[in-house]
């Protein structure tokens, strides 16, 4: 069994997938392997890693303008649920104020 780094393995991971598509056509294959995580394509290649990450997931590491983006995207969200709960609590008050009219007459009919 072969030991290999994550970088080294990457490296024969893409090397593969290159090889499935240029050289054999067949790009179902190269979608295949390019799929696999790096652990599953070191387990059916019988290589085993030096340095495998044990459950902890890297965040990517995003630009300025994409938080700026992502933030500009929540709050439009975050805006659309309050107007969906504004619309609610209308609909909820106007039942309320109906249902409290009606209380009042029934009440006023008993004098």
């Amino acid at each position: 069994m072969r030991i290999l780094t994550r970088k080294q393995l990457q490296a024969r991971k893409d090397q593969a997938v290159r090889f499935a598509r240029e050289v054999r056509d067949d790009d179902d294959l190269a979608d295949a392997i390019e799929d696999e995580t790096l652990e599953e394509y070191a387990r059916k290649r019988h290589i085993k890693l030096s340095n495998p990450t044990t459950g902890v997931k890297n965040m990517a590491i995003r630009t300025r303008r994409e938080l700026l983006d992502r933030i500009a995207e929540l709050e439009e969200e975050n805006q659309e649920l309050r107007d969906k709960v504004d619309s609610i609590a209308d609909i909820v008050g106007e039942e309320e104020d109906d249902s409290e009219e009606e209380d009042e007459d029934e009440d006023s009919g008993r004098d």
